[in-house]
């Protein structure tokens, strides 16, 4: 138990100042508990993000180009129209290839051309999609929706995590015989943020029915405690 108790406190020391020399994570008593607690917030997303654009073929690079570069020009145009801002708008993916069909090169050209569309108004994006499919885009793709700042949520969240382990803490004490002392150290291991979406392909004229749905940001931590 005392070998696990060292490896959360150097961690959290490191993690906690670059320039501080590392101190064991020591017990008065010498008897611990440790204990790793966990807490799930559910929120609902404020960003969404999505990728639209066009491929075309010709006999010719030149020609797959000019053909390809009008039709995602007139994807933009629509995008903007609807309120969509220039900063608001990235080019994702370009790419000139030979055709192939069924395993074969064939004669001609593809050229695609994507830009991802990244807006802090989720209710939008049905409308969004719509236009870009109807001013002729033919590749639609990556659309997710996310929490734009997870950070604000990280206070409520390691304090529920932090609770969840005490409790955890309490019954092995309890079961054990001992009470439980004063926190010898804590650590933070929760992970990265992953925001969930849903792969789009391609879509009627009429407006897509699409779900915001909410997203789960997990926090997880380690404690040990004393024992008395």
């Amino acid at each position: 138990m005392r070998q696990v108790a060292v490896i959360v406190i150097t961690t959290t020391l490191l993690a906690g100042s670059a320039g501080a020399q590392t101190q064991p994570c020591t017990s008065v008593t010498g008897r611990t508990v440790t204990v790793n607690g966990a807490a799930t917030l559910r929120l609902k997303p404020d960003r969404a993000s999505f990728s639209v654009g066009a491929e075309t073929g010709a006999q010719s690079v030149s020609e797959a180009f000019k053909r390809n570069t009008a039709k995602l020009n007139a994807v933009v145009a629509a995008l903007k129209e609807r309120g969509v801002a220039s900063q608001e708008i990235q080019t994702s993916n370009f790419s000139i290839s030979s055709r192939v069909e069924k395993g074969k090169k064939t004669p001609g050209f593809r050229v695609s051309n994507l830009v991802t569309v990244t807006r802090e108004d989720p209710a939008s994006i049905s409308e969004l999609l719509q236009a870009a499919v109807a001013a002729g885009a033919n590749q639609v793709e990556g659309l997710r929706f996310f929490v734009g700042d997870p950070g604000k949520s990280q206070p409520r969240g390691l304090e529920m995590a932090f609770q969840n382990a005490r409790a955890k803490a309490e019954k092995l004490a309890s079961l054990s015989g001992k009470s439980l002392g004063e926190v010898v150290c804590v650590a933070d291991q929760s992970p990265s943020v992953l925001s969930s979406g849903f792969l789009a392909r391609n879509y009627d004229a009429e407006a897509p029915n699409i779900e915001v749905g909410t997203e789960a940001l997990n926090f997880n931590v380690s404690v040990v405690f004393e024992l008395k």
